[in-house]
């Protein structure tokens, strides 16, 4: 049967600018989360199903837990699921957690850590409902305002998400203590609501954190028709269980989202590729799905489109209408038609994520939001300057056999990436990354002729990338003749392409100093080539009376207008009209031109000196799951087609 089905697996995209080692293997297959204790001892907590905690101390596997609950590991799925630290930890020592307990309910308390471990549990919240298999959320925070918010997923059977009497589809808002405030949007005291709501309309809640410098809190969603991460507000609603990612006006829209584990693809209309000033615009054929399906960042390969220079990687960067979307192309006006969009696999379930703030990676990096997913796949958000989402790329990529959980910034600055089969990544970068690869830098361009400069990229890129050419300088007589616009792909990366520079035609002796830079589309360093003429004009020379004193050199004038030596150096006649020093003399265009005079050579160095069809299918089962239960026929597709799967957890 392998051989009756075609093979296809998503590019191995693990970025090349990342080095990546495990870290601490340990013997538990139930990981759930992980956090740094916040007292500068250098231990890590990592939570697990079946209630331990286990500490890691300066990389090294402790021998005695922080705590050790106890759970069953039946139908059920009891254990820990979430973890939060409290913010004034250093006088407290209080960690809290999220389990699911025996008999259905959900349950969140804390211990005291003293002298390394858990004492004095007490409980902070209980009585809550539970669901089964994958449907209990888990997601826990602090916010900035001290409170502690937890998410609630769907529970299943018992989910009515839409309803304010119950806690499932929920995020949830409580003192340190337990008890309510009041300021929550939908309090009311002694009435049916359930007071801790702060917000709802969320299938299945995993990854809770708040972004740095806006207090909004991020919650990573999953469903069965699409992972959903959202930035929410108090009182807002998610759209589950009526929406997934089609939210109408009045509810939520995910800043991002994508299908849960499936390959992509989706057919353009006739005439559905339009570029104009380096824009072009995709326009999708039926109407079963809006364009807003892909989110501004989704990166789609673009494919058989009847013109190829519209083919390629790119972001999603807008949405004229329903039925289209635009991508940057800084290439020549065109229209074709055909062709399809396709996208890879991102996931089947977001787990924890994390703003990053640091200095050990690159400051492109500083407050990117960085996320997992349990199939093994590890994103990196980057945000436009309107706080939209720019890109989304897998940047670490174990497909089928990751079980990314959770992620966390170490005291040394690394990231630490938690799998539920046991193992913790640390990611560092390399000491240099991806780059542009320009020869020569420095050019000296014949006047009426042209120079080229062969460009390449230093490694495969994860996206097509873009160079642009742009001229500074030169007084319009530098200038690019062709190759303004290069692009490169994973399969022409290491394929010099060709820049020509030429120098035009003109009448002077000046010799012009200009800068190219060589700008690429993502995100590493600008390159600069130097350039100037080489003039074949002879500039004029200074005067030269056969060594007879004719003035200062400013003053020389041409050779013509030097005289005989018995005129230049009379007194009588060194004020006429006709002498030396002269009005012609003093002010000609012959003089000011000489090289000494003009400053040309001196002066204008300075220049160089600055510078196939959409598979949307839901489980009828109406429940969250993003997995197995959702999509049989995708898992199966999956395993047919020679992907290796370890075994996974039953609770998503």
């Amino acid at each position: 049967m392998l051989t009756a089905f075609p093979v296809y697996s998503q590019p191995v995209e693990t970025a090349s600018d990342l080095e990546i080692m495990d870290w601490v293997t340990f013997p538990h297959y139930d990981a759930t989360r992980m956090g740094w204790v916040p007292d500068g001892s250098g231990r890590l907590f990592v939570t697990t199903m079946s209630g331990k905690v286990i500490v890691v101390e300066n990389g090294v596997l402790q021998p005695t837990p922080f705590i050790s609950e106890s759970f069953e590991q039946g139908h059920e799925q009891q254990g820990l699921l979430g973890m939060a630290f409290d913010p004034d930890f250093a006088n407290n020592h209080y960690v809290y957690f999220f389990a699911a307990m025996p008999g259905f309910t959900l349950q969140i308390f804390r211990y005291t850590d003293v002298g390394g471990v858990g004492l004095n549990r007490t409980v902070i919240v209980d009585g809550l409902k539970a669901g089964v298999l994958d449907y209990d959320g888990g997601g826990m925070t602090f916010g900035p305002d001290g409170m502690l918010y937890f998410g609630v997923g769907s529970l299943y059977g018992y989910r009515d998400p839409d309803v304010l009497t119950n806690a499932a589809g929920k995020i949830h808002r409580v003192r340190p203590d337990g008890t309510v405030p009041t300021d929550n949007p939908f309090y009311d005291g002694a009435g049916p609501n359930v007071d801790s709501i702060w917000a709802r309309g969320f299938c299945n809640l995993y990854g809770l954190v708040f972004q740095p410098g806006t207090g909004r809190l991020w919650a990573n969603a999953s469903g069965p028709r699409a992972n959903q991460l959202f930035s929410v507000s108090p009182g807002d609603h998610g759209g589950w269980p009526d929406y997934e990612n089609n939210q109408p006006a009045g509810y939520l829209s995910p800043v991002y989202s994508y299908l849960p584990g499936v390959i992509d693809e989706y057919p353009f209309t006739p005439t559905g590729a339009v570029r104009q000033n380096g824009v072009a615009t995709f326009t999708m054929m039926g109407d079963d799905l809006e364009s807003s399906s892909y989110r501004k960042g989704t990166r789609l390969l673009i494919r058989n489109v009847e013109d190829p220079s519209f083919n390629g990687d790119f972001y999603v960067t807008g949405h004229p209408s329903s039925r289209s979307f635009t991508v940057d192309q800084p290439e020549p006006d065109a229209v074709s038609g055909g062709g399809r969009l396709r996208r890879w696999p991102e996931g089947e379930f977001t787990m924890g994520g994390m703003f990053y703030e640091g200095t050990r990676f690159p400051a492109s990096y500083s407050h990117n939001y960085l996320y997992a997913d349990f199939r093994g796949m590890f994103h990196r958000i980057r945000f436009a300057v309107d706080g939209s989402v720019a890109t989304d790329d897998i940047i670490i990529n174990r497909d089928g056999g990751g079980g990314f959980v959770d992620v966390s910034k170490g005291p040394d600055g690394a990231l630490y990436v938690l799998s539920y089969y046991g193992v913790i990544l640390r990611v560092t970068p390399t000491p240099e990354g991806q780059a542009l690869i320009v020869s020569p830098l420095d050019l000296v361009i014949p006047e009426g002729e042209t120079q080229t400069v062969m460009v390449s990229l230093a490694m495969p890129p994860l996206v097509d990338v873009w160079v642009k050419v742009a001229v500074q300088g030169g007084e319009g007589d530098l200038s690019v003749v062709e190759g303004g616009s290069l692009r490169f792909t994973l399969e022409n990366w290491s394929v010099p392409q060709f820049v020509t520079l030429g120098a035009v035609q003109d009448a002077d002796a000046d010799v012009e100093h200009a800068s190219f830079t060589f700008t690429p589309s993502q995100d590493f360093p600008v390159v600069t080539v130097h350039a100037r003429t080489e003039e074949d004009e002879v500039p004029e020379e200074p005067a030269n009376d056969g060594g007879v004193d004719g003035g200062p050199e400013m003053d020389a004038g041409t050779l013509e207008d030097a005289g005989t030596v018995e005129d230049a150096g009379t007194l009588e006649d060194a004020g006429t009209i006709e002498d030396a020093g002269a009005i012609e003399d003093a002010g000609t265009v012959e003089d000011a031109g000489t090289l000494v005079d003009a400053g040309a050579v001196v002066d204008a160095g300075s220049a160089k000196d600055g510078g196939t069809m959409p598979v949307h299918m839901e489980d009828e089962s109406g429940g969250c799951s993003a997995g197995a239960s959702a999509l049989p026929g995708v898992l199966a597709w999956w395993l047919l087609s020679g992907l290796v799967w370890r075994p996974r957890r039953a609770r998503r």
